[in-house]
C-alpha cells in the first residue's frame, strides 16, 4: 500500500537560499537594487548609518507594496511574480517603459540576510497605508524548526509615527517564535530551541536565542533618524520601499566606522566601489532611467560614496586611441568599427573560427561587445600628456570589461579580480602580442534576456552558469581579442610595425629640430644685439647730423650740399636694412631689457630716416637744377637700383646657402648609404649555413626596415621643407609663430597652475560644502508641514537654493571627479539665466531676451561646464549694459553660432586680443578670471568662444560674444 507524502520544509531552508547563496556584500546589495528596478523605481540608494547598532537602509521610489502584496508576494519564496504572464492585473510602471524583470528565482529579497541578521521592511503603495514587516533571519538558522512554525509580524499603519509606536508589540510577535506561550505551537518552538541550545552549548559564542532577544528586548534599533532619509517620510513621494538592515555585517559597517582602518578595510571598500560603480550600463547609447547612490552617515556628516553619475561612458571610450565597438550575431560573426592609433579603420566583419551551434537548449544569441584602451607609454600614445595622465587615473577607477543583461550589471564581471576573458593569462605568455590588458581596458558585453535566455545566473548570483552558451560567448570574444591584437594593436600587428617607429622617430626628430631651432634663434638674437648695438647708436647720430644738413641746405639752397645730402640719405636707407632686427621670440628672458632698448632705438632711427627722406625730397624739388620730369626719373632709377642691389645680395646668399646645403646632404647621403654595411656587413664574412641562413636574412631585413623608417623621417622632412619653400611658405615666420605659441602656452600653464591652487582649495571646500548643503536641505525638508507652508520658510529655502547654485558654479575649478554629459537645451539655459539674474535684472531695469532660435538649440555636455559660461557672459553684460541708456541683453542663435550681446559700450579694439587672457579686466575691481575660465572650460570639450569679428553676426550695438558649440543641434 502507498500514500502521497509531501516534502517537509525546515526553517533553515530560508537561511540556505538567502545568506548561504550570496558571495559578498556588494552582490547582496546589487540583488536588492535589482528588486527596486523590477518595482519601477527611478532612484535607489544604500544608506549606512553609524551608531552602537549599525543600520543600513535601501530606499527606492518604486511602486511599493500594500499588505496583500507583502503577504502574497514578498513572504512567498519562489513567487511567480517574476513571470509577467502570471501577474494579476495591469502593471503600474509609474510612467516608465515596461521593464524586463531581472529576477529569476524569486529569492533576491533574501539577500538582506547576508547584510544583517535582522530586517525591517517598510513599504507604501499609492492609496494604501504603510505596511511594516520585521524579520530576524537568525530564527531560520535553527535546524529543528519547521518553516511553517515561524510567524513574522506584519502591520498596517496610516503614519510612520504610528508604526514606530507599534514597534514593541510587533517585536513581541517576533520573539514569540522563541517559544513563548502555552499553546501547541509555542511548545513545539520551545522544544526546538531547547535542542538547538544543546547543540550550540559546545561553542564559545552566545546562543542564537539569546542574541535575538538581546537585539529586540532593548531600545528599538530603528529610529526617526533612519526614516528621515526616505522621501516618503516627508511626503516628497507617496510610494516606495525602505528596507532597514539592523546590525550590519562587517563589510558594510566599516563605511560608518571611522576608527576602522587598514588594508583589509580598504579592500572591502574597493570591492563595493568596483562592484556597484557602473551598475547600469554606461556604454549603452540609450540609458535607462535608474539612478543609484551609496551614502554614509557618520555623526552629523553625510557623504556620498558612490553615484550613478561617476562613470566612464561610451563618449569617453570613443575618445580613446584604440577601441572596438560592434556586435556578434547568432552565428558568431562580429561586425563593428575598429579604431587603432587614433585612425578610424572603418567597419570590419570578422567571421568566427567555428560557428556556434544553433541547436539545443543552451544556444547563444546575438550580443554587443565594446572595448577600448590606450598605450601605456605616453611616448607611444597619440594622446597628449594631459589626456594620458587623466586616462591613467580613470583606468584606476573604471577599467574592466563588465557584463550587462538588459542594461543592469551582472556580478562580478568588470571587477579587478574578475578577468573572465583571460586577458592577463594570455599576456603572461606574450604581453606585447596579446595587447589587451584587463586593468587598462574599458568596455562591456551586453545582451538581453529575450535574445539570450540561456545565459543564466549561478545560484549564488556570482556570475553566469558555465554552460554552452556562456562558453561560446567567451570563446568568440577571446578569439576577437586575439585576432584584433595580431592584426591591428599588438607588437606583431602590421599596423603597429608600420606606424609606431614613424611616430616615435618623428616625435624625436621634431623635438630635436625644435630644440636646435629654439637655441639658434636665441643665439642669433643675442649675437645680433651684441653686434648691432654700436652701429645703431652711430646711425642715430648720423641721422641727426643729416637732418641738420637737410634743414640748412633747404634754407641756403646750396647745390653742393644737396648732392652730398642725397648720397648720404641713400646710404642711410641701405643701413636701415642692415640694422633691421629679426623677429624676436615671445619670451626673451635675460635679453628682454636689451631687446626693448634696441627696438626703441631702431624705431627712433626709422622715424629720423622718414623725416630725412621727406626733407631730401623737398631739397631735390627746390634746389636741384633738373626739370621735374628728369628729377622724377632720376629718383625712380636710384630707388630701383637700390632694390636691385638688395635683391642681388639676397640671391648671392641664397646661392651660397644652397651650395652648402647640397654639399651637406650629399655627404649625409654617402654616410647613410654605408649605414647598412656598418650594421650588418659582418654577416657577409660569416660562415653561412642552412641552419643560420634564416637568422642572417632576418637580421638584414630588420635593419633595412629600421633604416628605411629613419631615412624616410629624415629625408621626407627635408623634402617637405623644400616643398613649403617652393610654395612660398615662410618657414622662419611659421616657426616663430609656433615658438611664440609654445612660449605663450608655457606662460598660460604657469597661470593655470596658480588657478589650480585655487581649484585645490575649492576641492577641499567643495567636500565640506556638499556635506553641509545636503544636511541643510535634508533638515529643511524634515520640518513640520505647517512650517514648510509659511512664507518665511519659502524665502529661507529659496535663499538656500540660490546660495547653493552660486557656489556650485565653482565646480569647473574642481580637479577631481567625473561629471556626466547630458542634453542641455537653449530653453534650459535661458530659463536658468532668467532665474539666476531675476533680482539683478529687476534692480538694474535690464531687459533680458533669449530668442526662439536659441531656445530651440541643444548640445550634449556637462552642465557645470556650460552654465557658468553663460553666467559669466551675462554677468559682464549686466555691468556694461547698466551704464547705458538702453539696457538690453540678448542671447541669439544665427549662422550656427550662439551670440551673447548687450547694449553697453562694447570692447575697445586694442583690448580684443587680450580679452580672454587671465587677470585681464577693464571692470573696476574686476579679477579677469571669468572669460579666461569660460574659454578654457569650453576648449576642453571642443567648443570655441571669441569676441565677434569680421563676418560674425552682431545682434546689439555693444559687446557681442560668439560661441561655436561642437555638435550643436537646432
Amino acid at each position: 500500500m502507498s500514500q502521497g507524502v509531501a516534502f517537509q520544509t525546515r526553517a533553515r531552508t530560508i537561511d540556505h537560499l538567502g545568506r548561504g547563496q550570496i558571495a559578498d556584500a556588494p552582490t547582496a546589495v546589487s540583488e536588492l537594487w535589482k528588486n527596486a528596478f523590477d518595482a519601477y523605481a527611478r532612484n535607489v540608494g544604500l544608506h549606512i548609518f553609524d551608531g552602537d547598532c549599525k543600520v543600513g537602509a535601501i530606499f527606492d521610489d518604486g511602486v511599493g507594496m500594500n499588505r496583500d502584496d507583502v503577504i502574497n508576494r514578498w513572504l512567498v519564496i519562489g513567487t511567480e511574480s517574476k513571470i509577467e504572464a502570471f501577474d494579476a492585473g495591469p502593471i503600474d510602471t509609474l510612467g516608465l517603459p515596461v521593464r524586463v524583470r531581472q529576477g529569476e528565482k524569486g529569492i533576491g529579497r533574501l539577500s538582506a540576510a547576508f547584510l544583517a541578521p535582522a530586517t525591517v521592511l517598510v513599504s507604501k503603495r499609492t492609496g494604501f497605508p504603510f505596511v511594516v514587516v520585521i524579520v530576524d533571519w537568525r530564527l531560520f538558522e535553527n535546524p529543528f524548526l519547521a518553516l511553517d512554525d515561524i510567524q513574522l509580524p506584519v502591520g498596517e499603519f496610516e503614519t510612520l509615527d504610528a508604526a514606530l509606536s507599534a514597534f514593541p508589540s510587533m517585536t513581541a510577535t517576533l520573539l514569540a517564535n522563541l517559544g513563548r506561550g502555552s499553546d501547541k505551537r509555542a511548545k513545539r518552538l520551545a522544544e526546538s530551541w531547547k535542542h538547538f541550545a544543546e547543540f550550540e552549548a559546545g561553542t564559545v559564542v552566545p546562543s542564537t536565542a539569546s542574541v535575538v532577544q538581546g537585539l529586540w528586548n532593548g531600545s528599538a534599533p530603528l529610529t526617526r533618524r533612519h526614516l528621515d532619509e526616505w522621501d516618503v517620510t516627508h511626503g516628497l513621494a507617496d510610494h516606495g520601499t525602505a528596507m532597514f538592515m539592523i546590525d550590519l555585517n562587517h563589510e558594510l559597517a566599516v563605511w560608518a566606522t571611522p576608527s576602522e582602518v587598514g588594508d583589509e578595510v580598504e579592500l572591502i571598500k574597493q570591492k563595493l566601489y568596483f562592484t556597484l560603480t557602473a551598475f547600469t550600463d554606461p556604454y549603452s547609447r540609450k540609458r535607462i532611467d535608474f539612478n543609484y547612490e551609496v551614502y554614509s552617515h557618520v555623526g552629523d556628516a553625510d557623504k556620498r560614496e558612490i553615484s550613478s553619475t561617476e562613470v566612464f561612458d561610451i563618449q569617453e571610450l570613443h575618445e580613446l586611441e584604440h577601441y572596438i565597438d560592434g556586435s556578434f550575431d547568432d552565428r558568431g560573426t562580429f561586425t563593428g568599427r575598429i579604431v587603432a592609433f587614433g585612425q578610424d579603420l572603418g567597419v570590419k566583419t570578422i567571421a568566427p573560427a567555428r560557428i556556434p551551434s544553433q541547436r539545443g537548449r543552451d544556444r547563444l544569441g546575438p550580443f554587443d561587445f565594446v572595448i577600448g584602451t590606450f598605450e601605456q607609454d605616453e611616448r607611444r600614445s597619440t594622446h597628449d600628456a594631459n589626456q594620458h595622465a587623466l586616462l591613467l587615473k580613470q583606468a584606476e577607477k573604471f577599467a574592466g570589461v563588465a557584463m550587462y543583461r538588459d542594461q543592469l550589471r551582472i556580478m562580478p564581471y568588470g571587477r579587478p579580480d574578475a578577468d573572465f576573458l583571460g586577458m592577463e593569462e594570455r599576456r603572461s605568455k606574450h604581453a606585447g602580442r596579446e595587447f589587451w590588458a584587463h586593468r587598462r581596458t574599458f568596455g562591456h558585453v551586453a545582451f538581453s534576456r529575450q535574445d539570450n535566455p540561456y545565459l543564466r545566473d549561478k545560484a549564488g548570483r556570482e556570475g553566469l552558469v558555465d554552460n554552452r552558451a556562456f562558453r561560446e560567448m567567451r570563446l568568440l570574444i577571446e578569439q576577437l581579442l586575439r585576432d584584433t591584437a595580431r592584426r591591428y594593436f599588438g607588437t606583431d600587428a602590421p599596423l603597429r610595425e608600420e606606424l609606431m617607429p614613424g611616430i616615435m622617430e618623428r616625435k624625436a626628430l621634431q623635438k630635436e629640430a625644435a630644440d636646435k631651432a629654439r637655441a639658434r634663434r636665441r643665439k642669433g638674437m643675442r649675437q645680433f644685439l651684441k653686434e648691432q648695438a654700436e652701429p645703431l647708436d652711430e646711425a642715430l647720430q648720423r641721422a641727426d647730423s643729416l637732418l641738420a644738413l637737410a634743414k640748412d641746405t633747404l634754407a641756403s639752397k646750396d647745390r653742393v650740399q644737396a648732392v652730398v645730402l642725397a648720397a648720404r640719405t641713400q646710404e642711410m636707407r641701405v643701413m636701415s636694412e642692415t640694422l633691421r632686427p629679426p623677429t624676436p621670440p615671445s619670451r626673451m628672458g635675460d635679453l628682454e631689457e636689451e631687446w626693448r632698448a634696441y627696438r626703441d632705438g631702431y624705431q627712433s632711427f626709422l622715424d629720423r630716416l622718414q623725416e630725412l627722406t621727406k626733407l631730401s625730397a623737398q631739397v631735390d624739388a627746390t634746389v636741384q637744377a633738373e626739370d621735374p620730369k628728369t628729377l622724377l626719373r632720376k629718383r625712380f632709377d636710384e630707388q630701383k637700383k637700390q632694390l636691385a642691389t638688395q635683391l642681388e645680395g639676397f640671391t648671392r646668399l641664397i646661392d651660397e646657402g644652397l651650395s652648402k646645403l647640397r654639399a651637406d646632404w650629399q655627404e649625409k647621403r654617402s654616410a647613410d648609404e654605408d649605414e647598412l654595411e656598418k650594421r650588418v656587413g659582418h654577416v657577409l664574412e660569416a660562415k653561412a649555413t642552412a641552419a643560420n641562413l634564416i637568422g642572417f636574412l632576418n637580421l638584414i631585413d630588420a635593419n633595412r626596415a629600421e633604416l628605411s623608417d629613419a631615412f624616410s623621417a629624415k629625408y621626407l622632412a627635408f623634402l617637405n621643407s623644400i616643398t613649403q619653400l617652393i610654395e612660398g611658405i615662410d618657414l622662419e615666420g611659421a616657426y616663430a609663430a609656433t615658438e611664440d605659441d609654445r612660449a605663450e602656452l608655457e606662460a598660460r600653464l604657469q597661470d593655470i597652475q596658480a588657478v589650480a591652487q585655487v581649484g585645490i582649495t575649492v576641492e577641499i571646500i567643495g567636500h565640506e560644502f556638499e556635506t553641509l548643503e545636503a544636511e541643510v536641505r535634508r533638515n529643511l525638508s524634515k520640518l513640520p508641514e505647517q512650517v514648510r507652508g509659511t512664507a518665511a520658510f519659502k524665502k529661507a529655502l529659496h535663499a538656500h537654493q540660490a546660495l547653493a547654485d552660486r557656489l556650485r558654479f565653482l565646480s569647473p575649478l574642481k580637479i577631481a571627479g567625473y561629471r556626466s554629459r547630458e542634453t542641455i537645451t537653449g530653453e534650459q539655459i535661458a530659463d536658468y539665466i532668467s532665474d539666476f539674474f531675476s533680482g539683478i535684472f529687476r534692480a538694474q531695469r535690464i531687459e533680458f531676451t533669449a530668442t526662439k532660435a536659441f531656445r530651440e538649440t541643444a548640445i550634449t555636455d556637462i552642465p557645470s561646464r556650460i552654465f557658468p559660461v553663460f553666467v559669466n557672459l551675462v554677468n559682464n553684460a549686466v555691468y556694461w549694459a547698466s551704464q547705458s541708456e538702453e539696457r538690453r541683453i540678448v542671447i541669439d542663435f544665427k549662422d550656427n553660432k550662439t551670440i551673447v550681446a548687450d547694449t553697453g559700450p562694447g570692447v575697445d579694439p586694442e583690448d580684443v586680443s587680450r580679452l580672454f587672457t587671465i587677470f585681464f579686466s577693464r571692470r573696476r575691481m574686476g579679477r579677469g578670471v571669468g572669460l579666461y575660465l569660460s574659454r578654457v572650460n569650453l576648449a576642453v570639450a571642443g567648443h570655441k568662444i571669441r569676441y565677434a569679428g569680421e563676418g560674425d553676426p552682431r545682434v546689439l550695438p555693444g559687446a557681442n560674444f560668439i560661441i561655436e558649440f561642437k555638435g550643436v543641434r537646432s
